[in-house]
């Protein structure tokens, strides 16, 4: 799971002590993420897929092509 890390943190585990510092975007395995995510220092980088969302972004009309 890829996460953006926004506080930092320092987690302990069998792979050895790790520290994630803010502004790095970062995959991680579902338990790193979930120990991560528990602590409030990151947030999901890939937002979950909505199936209602369009595939392009919608543009929006200047104010010239309004008059």
């Amino acid at each position: 799971m890829k996460l953006l890390i926004t506080r930092p943190a320092v987690l302990a585990g069998a792979g050895g002590v790790r520290a994630f510092v803010p502004g790095l975007t970062v995959e991680v395995d579902a338990n790193t993420a979930e120990q991560i995510l528990e602590r409030q220092a990151g947030i999901p980088a890939e937002p979950a897929a909505k199936s209602d969302t369009p595939a392009t972004p919608r543009r929006r009309k200047s104010a010239d092509d309004q008059t």
